[in-house]
């Protein structure tokens, strides 16, 4: 009994000091502290996915430390993302009925640019950055599952494009 608890206190001790060290702040500080996402441009076929994409974005955004939503971009960094690509592709068809998806996947490239509008500096401009989610379904009913998608594959998109402002080179 003993040394039950003696290794579950050691590995509680171990897993903790792996979490004591974790920060959402930018490895090198951001010459910045205010950022303006302008709204999101589609230049593809993905419906309705700017307003999806625009939440995410902003979201993620106001989870960094020192890092604020400016409400225009006067004196902030302005981040601008158009989405360039979006496509569903067939990945296997039902065991019965070969014209029937049984998954898909779907892709989603953006292109984005920050620029600094108080020192005129341009950080990256059309940076590309896609992803893919892999979709599968039991019923066949391939328009509400790739509405459920949509979310998670802009959740993946904001993701990076979070990483990319925070470890700006």
């Amino acid at each position: 009994m003993k040394k039950t608890l003696l290794l579950v206190c050691l590995l509680v001790s171990v897993l903790g000091a792996g979490c004591m060290f974790y920060s959402l702040k930018p490895i090198t500080p951001l010459e910045f502290d205010k950022i303006y996402v302008a709204p999101i441009r589609n230049d593809s076929f993905a419906p309705q996915t700017q307003e999806v994409l625009t939440k995410r974005v902003r979201t993620k955004l106001t989870n960094i430390s020192g890092l604020e939503l400016a409400p225009s971009p006067e004196n902030a960094a302005t981040l601008e993302i158009t989405i360039i690509e979006f496509g569903r592709s067939l990945a296997t068809t039902q065991e019965d009925d070969t014209s029937q998806a049984k998954s898909f996947s779907i892709k989603m490239a953006i292109h984005c640019t920050l620029s600094n509008n108080v020192t005129g500096r341009v950080y990256f401009k059309d940076y590309r950055i896609s992803d893919f989610l892999e979709c599968h379904t039991l019923d066949g009913d391939l328009q509400v599952l790739q509405r459920q998608a949509i979310p998670r594959l802009a959740n993946k998109l904001a993701d990076q494009v979070c990483d990319i402002i925070c470890h700006l080179w």
